[in-house]
């Protein structure tokens, strides 16, 4: 009699451990929301010259959102790749005179606050 009540403890227990958490722990995404914000509110924001504006401005979107979604799944290292693919992108506008070096600062220093979150 006693092993039938073990048998089924053990098999819980097991489920259990395989499950993991209930919830997905809260991951750098979620400490880091303010500086991902931020920096996606001065994206927005940037004065972006000549060419094409919008497919620029989209571009340097989707990094930013590729790296909170990287974030989210919980590669940190990932992420930040991503925001150093966004400070390369930058430093092309910057140097083509698309946007101003005081904008292409703000950018990058937006970028490295949210990297230096993720870590």
């Amino acid at each position: 009699m006693r092993k039938l009540f073990v048998i089924p403890l053990i098999a819980l227990a097991m489920v259990a451990f395989a499950s993991g958490p209930a919830t997905a722990p809260a991951g750098a995404a979620t400490t880091c929301q303010e500086q991902f914000a931020l920096l996606e509110a001065d994206t927005q924001s940037v004065a972006i010259t000549a060419g094409k504006v919008d497919k620029e401005r989209t571009g340097l979107l989707k990094l930013i959102q590729d790296a909170e979604a990287l974030a989210v799944l919980g590669k940190p290292s990932d992420a930040a790749k991503k925001l150093l693919d966004y400070e390369l992108k930058v430093d092309q506008l910057e140097a083509a005179g698309r946007i101003s070096a005081e904008s292409a600062a703000q950018l990058r220093a937006d970028a490295e606050a949210t990297i230096a979150c993720l870590q």
